[in-house]
């Protein structure tokens, strides 16, 4: 019984004394968020609506996201305030944070 508890707390401290071995951010780049956005766009909302708020902007809100947004133009070509599409990206797991229209 003594061995199995030995056993059992040297491997529970060999597992939480390990650091972390530190790997790149999955999503480095702007262009890397946007082709990430635009397929998870192009899947919820359909090509054709995507296609009307290209080009994608994004910003890199702080260290850990970024913002890629859509644009919505009026019939002259000038870009409009809101209704455009939203996503956050974890910079590091390449996650999605939100989904969604801007107001």
């Amino acid at each position: 019984m003594r061995r199995l508890l030995g056993l059992v707390l040297f491997f529970t401290m060999a597992a939480f004394g390990k650091e972390s071995a530190s790997h790149p951010d999955y999503v480095p780049d702007e262009k890397t968020a946007e082709r990430i956005a635009e397929a998870v766009l192009v899947a919820q909302f359909g090509q054709e609506r995507v296609n009307a708020q290209l080009p994608l902007h994004t910003a890199s809100m702080s260290k850990d996201q970024w913002l890629v947004q859509g644009a919505i133009k009026d019939k002259e070509g000038r870009t409009q305030v809101g209704g455009a599409f939203g996503v956050w990206i974890n910079k590091h797991t390449g996650c999605l944070k939100i989904v969604e229209r801007t107001k």
